[in-house]
This record gives C-alpha cells, structure tokens and sequence, in this order.
C-alpha cells in the first residue's frame, strides 16, 4: 500500500482533499467489504454500496461508495496503518551526520543533555574551530557552550556523550559529535566535541574471544597486580576527558573519603552521595526507567543493593538495540561486559574545580560491551552478570547482627577494589566501637569450573580502629585480583560471602621466652619447644609445640628453628604452572593466630617447573646451576602449625642440637 490524497465529490464535500491509505483491493478491501456487505467490481476497482450518498474517485483509480457513516472507512485506514507503523517503528535510525573538517567556526547549534530527572534538554553551542589529528586519526572539535546555566558552571561531569547538533546548507539538523573533553579551572564553558563519524564505527565492531591474561601474580608477597599510578596533577592548559561523577549510596562518611581516592586513579570524578539506586541485590529507590535516547543520562554500574557506586555519563546516539556514548574511553579496556541503565539527576553541584551532577542508577537497560578511544559502546537488552556479595557482621555486646546483601561488578579493573570497599564499609557502618575490638573473619569464595570454594580465616585484633578494617578489606582485594588477574585460565567467581564476629577486649598474647624442653635431641624423637606467652591482665601460659621425628640427615647438627606468628613467615613454594597452583597458594594463607615453627635444615632444595625437589646428587645440582631461567634454589625447611585462641605478638629463634649417631 501507499499514501495518497483523494478528492470528495459531493455537496458538503465538494473540490476537498483527504489523505488515505491505498491498499490493493484484492486483499485488505475485499476482507473489508465482505464484512460490511459491500459488493466488489474488480473491472472498475470499485466498492458499491447499493444505498449511496457520494461517489469518490481515487487518484490511483480505486472508487469508494459509502453512507454517511465514516466509521468504517476509518477503521479500514487503521488496520492498513498499523503493520506499516509497527515496521517503521522498528527500523534504526541512522542519523544525519557532518564531517568535522565542514564546520566554519561561527556556526551554531545546540545540544542535548539531561540536568534534572530524566529530562531531556537543549543548550546552545557555537562552533569555535577544529583541532586537526588531535589523537591518532581523530579530530576534536571546539565549541562555546551556554544556555542552562553552563555559563555559571561551566562544562559539568556528566555531559560526556551529550549529542552536539548544528544546521546544514539545507537547514536541516545534523549530528556532528558528542561533548568529551574540558579544560580544568576554564573560566568559559569551552568544550571539546568528538566527531560522530570517528564515534559510529564503534556501533558495529564486532566482539571478539578475550586474549589470555598474561599478568603473573604474587599471591605471598601481597602484590596480585601491578599498581595504578595516580594521575598527575590538574594542569590547566591541558585538556582532559570529562570525569564520570560516581554516585555512591550506603557508604559511611569516613569511607567516601577513601572511595573518592582510589576510584579517581580509575578515571572517575567527584564522589556524591545520593539514594540508592533501584534493582539490585538489595532495597533502593523505586523510579521508572525510561528508555535511552540521544541526550539521556546512562549509569554504569559497580555495586548495586544495600550499597550502590555508578558513574554517571550521557547517550549519545541510539542505533537499533545499540547505542554510542562518551565520546572518550571510560578506562580504555577494549572488549568490556558492564551493566548500563538510566539514571534520574538530583542536582546539579556548581565547583570552580569540577561542576558535577548528582544522580541516582535506575535499573538496567543494557550492557556496555566496548571501551574504545573515540567512545564507548553498548546494547539494549542483554544484562551483565554480576557477582552476588553477602556480609554479615555480628557483635554480641553491641547487639548487633546485620547482614548486606549487594552486587559487584564482574571486571577485573573494578571487583577486587569494589569487593574491599564493600566489606570496610559494612564493618565501619556495622560496628562504630571496631576500635577496641578483636574479630574473627571468614571469606568464602564459590568458584565456577567444579573448583572447590576458597575460605580463608583470620583473627584480626584492632588497636587504632583503622587496622581491622584495612587488613580485612586489603586481603578480600587480593584474593579477587588473584582469581581474575593470575595468567593463566580465568575462573569466575559464582558468590562471595564474609562473617565478621566482633567480641570486645584485645585477646592478644605477646611471647615472653621460647626452650627447648632439653638441649640435646636424638634421632628418632620429636622435640619439643616451650613457648611463654604473657597476656594483659592475666598470668603467663606457656605453650608446647611438638616437632616432627629428626632424620637421620640431621645428625650431629645444629638446627636453627624460627618461632612466631604464622602470617609472618611466608611459605616458599614453587612458581605456579597452573592456576591449580595459585588456588593451592591461596589456601596456604595463615592467619594471626597461627603459631609457626620453621626448621632450617642443611641443605638446598630445587623448584623446577612448579615442583621441589631435594636431597638431588650433585652431578644433578651442578647440571641445574646453568639453568637459572628455569629453576630456583632454596633452603630447606621443615614447618610445623599450631593454632592458638590470641593473636600473636612477637617472634624468636632457639637453636637445638642433635646428637650423633652411634
């Protein structure tokens, strides 16, 4: 069918037009006259109703005969119009676009933007000129800005990706590029604009299999990868990409402080606190989410639930189920797989630093699946998997048992620094007397892959307040860095779940003295070492530690035994192979109440491709000492563990002597 116009014969219509709907006779006309008792001559094209009051000859020589009622005739129109509308509806609109390298400076135009709620509004630009190749193969261009109230507070953190139209030689509205970047403590709300035409092939960049991460691991000397070098500081003469405002909800004060500090380093700006955002694991506000539209405003999502952190962007085109945004990287990550809704702005806050605006994440919409230089990329529909994330922190003198229900994002630039800001916060805001307080800790960690859960156990004494709540969140990020950053095969995490049980008071125990229980062993016995403990307001205790049977390789020598806390004394273990052997890492891991005796025993040991061996001969030994590349040498060393109701304080070393053989 097609659109047409019709003239109206008769005496209250007479020489008017109408405009219809023409559809072929044979299908939508004849199933409509059948219905209405009409009669068809398929040689004239004619509907004939025998009672007529007007005859309309179409232009496209299809005749209608009708009574005065017109109801019918309107219905049929709608019918006809509907699938068309539907397939309309469903087609991507491709905008109209402008090169950058067309722009004369003077030109105006105007952008969209979202200031309060999710209202999209315009505001005034006018092209100042093009920075030509400003990045590789990507013009920037510059625009003055002004209109809601931008004159006050300049470019805001938010606006990256707002749409940015000017007027072509036919005036007709064309897209020419996205606010992205500003100059810091600029007087004049001056912007830089990346062109569409370097944003829109990210629409269609197809995803790939990710690579294998080849970033190794420590796991025992607390480093799971490699530190992030904080930004340097605010020049003014150099433009920068607008800062995403993370809106955080949930988080004690104290703790925003440290939120602000390290999500900065991550490219993020100011930090505001607002209501929680709805979805999730947990409560949250309840707003509806509308679509997303040119203009409108996008969060990203890294907690969700009792607790919420999102930053806070704008969308610049919609294309299909797939939509562009940013007009910069987010952190330049490549392929992503991030949780993307609305988001509702509060407020937006004036700074002579850094304008910002404050909003609150609706639920999802879709996922952001590309982070790339001109823009960042995504699609409607699908969700990103999260990982669940459950905390529960009791304190039966405070009476307190309150449990945390939330959602962490599932990338390896953010979950571990998220993992360890969500358990901090939860003891800060679980328990305000933490710092008198002694905690025992529990993480679990439910691995994907038919890999056994993760728990590990630590007794952690709190003296000044901080340290609990550093220890315990330091080790949480490490163990996820570890499980996402290792190099070899990924193992996603199913769910994480903490318990934290405070008790009042210090239990903590400090070594006073350390003897053998004689001087001189045999072979064949297990010696046994005498620990004095002394403890606040109580007698001293002593401690026995009983040692495995002595060989006959140690006799006659003098063995060198260290003794103290566990966490203290590292365990040597081969490089890892697989990631078998970092999870096998990973559960060595003692806690402070652990109490450790480390026999130094004569000796080498060799780790050669994730295995020790020792006591080799020594034409072995000398063929390995050429071959530094794939074999480490180490002592040898004997451990022996007892778990203790303090933490310890302290550490010594005692000397026994083994007798010779008779």
């Amino acid at each position: 069918g097609c659109w047409g116009r019709a003239k109206c014969r008769n005496a209250s219509h007479q020489n008017s037009m109408v405009w219809a709907y023409f559809v072929p006779p044979s299908v939508t006309t004849l199933c409509f006259s059948a219905s209405m008792g009409w009669s068809h001559d398929s040689r004239r094209g004619t509907l004939i109703e025998p009672d007529n009051d007007f005859h309309t000859p179409l232009e496209a020589g299809m005749t209608f005969r009708s009574r005065r009622n017109w109801t019918a005739w309107l219905i049929l129109l709608c019918m006809a119009w509907l699938p068309a509308g539907a397939a309309f509806a469903k087609r991507p609109s491709k905008p109209r676009m402008m090169d950058a390298r067309k722009l004369k400076r003077g030109m105006k135009g105007y952008g969209l933007t979202v200031m309060r709620g999710q209202k999209i509004e315009r505001f005034s630009v006018e092209v100042i000129g093009v920075l030509y190749n400003k990045f590789p193969g990507q013009d920037l261009i510059l625009m003055r800005c002004s209109g809601l109230n931008l004159e006050h507070t300049g470019v805001i953190a938010g606006m990256s990706g707002s749409p940015v139209f000017v007027k072509d030689a036919r005036g007709r509205d064309v897209l020419v590029g996205a606010v992205s970047y500003a100059f810091p403590f600029n007087k004049d709300p001056v912007a830089g604009v990346t062109p569409i035409k370097s944003m829109w092939p990210e629409l269609s960049r197809p995803l790939r299999d990710l690579p294998k991460p080849q970033r190794l691991v420590d796991m025992q000397r607390g480093e799971a990868t490699t530190k992030v070098v904080a930004e340097s500081r605010l020049q003014p003469s150099k433009m920068r990409p607008i800062a995403l405002p993370l809106s955080v909800a949930g988080f004690h004060p104290s703790i925003l402080s440290d939120v602000e500090d390290e999500f900065r380093k991550l490219g993020f700006g100011p930090v505001s606190a607002s209501a929680g955002g709805a979805g999730g694991a947990g409560g949250g506000v309840s707003l509806k989410s509308e679509p997303f539209k040119p203009g409108s405003a996008i969060s990203l999502s890294l907690v969700r639930g009792d607790m919420s952190m999102a930053g806070v962007g704008t969308v610049t085109w919609v294309h299909g189920d797939r939509f562009i945004a940013f007009g910069h990287p987010f952190r330049g990550l490549g392929q992503v797989h991030l949780p993307v809704g609305n988001a509702h702005i509060v407020h937006v806050t004036a700074s002579q630093v850094n304008s910002f605006k404050m909003g609150i994440p609706l639920s999802d919409l879709g996922i952001l699946d590309q982070d790339r230089l001109p823009a960042v990329a995504g699609r409607i529909g699908p969700k990103a998997a999260m990982i669940p994330m459950k905390v529960r922190v009791i304190s039966k003198a405070g009476g307190v048992d309150r449990k945390w229900n939330v959602e962490v994002v599932d990338q390896p630039k953010f979950f571990p620094l998220a993992v360890g800001m969500v358990l901090k916060n939860a003891l800060k805001t679980s328990e305000p007397m933490i710092a008198d307080a002694a905690m025992k800790m529990t993480l679990r960690f439910e691995l994907d892959g038919g890999y056994a859960p993760l728990v590990l156990e630590d007794r952690i004494v709190s003296v000044s307040g901080s340290y609990g709540l550093i220890r315990a969140g330091s080790l949480a990020s490490r163990v996820a860095k570890v499980l996402v950053s290792s190099g070899f095969k990924r193992i996603r995490v199913n769910n994480i779940s903490a318990k934290f049980e405070l008790t009042r008071g210090r239990p903590m125990a400090f070594m006073d003295a350390i003897r053998p229980a004689k001087q001189v062993w045999k072979v064949g016995e297990s010696p046994v070492i005498q620990i004095d403990f002394l403890r606040p307001n109580q007698s001293a205790t002593m401690v026995k530690l009983k040692l495995p049977k002595l060989t006959k390789e140690v006799a006659g020598a003098k063995l060198r035994i260290w003794i103290g806390p566990a966490s203290r004394k590292r365990i040597e273990l081969p490089p890892p192979k697989r990631i078998e052997d970092v999870l096998h890492a990973i559960r060595m891991k003692q806690s402070q109440n652990d109490l450790v005796a480390v026999v130094s025993i004569p000796g080498k040991s060799w780790m050669i491709r994730g295995e020790r061996l020792e006591s080799l001969p020594p034409s072995v030994t000398d063929e390995l000492k050429g071959h530094t590349r794939t074999t480490r040498i180490g002592k040898r060393t004997q451990r022996t563990t007892k778990r203790l109701p303090w933490v310890i304080q302290g550490s010594g070393s005692v000397t026994l002597v083994v007798a010779d053989e008779e």
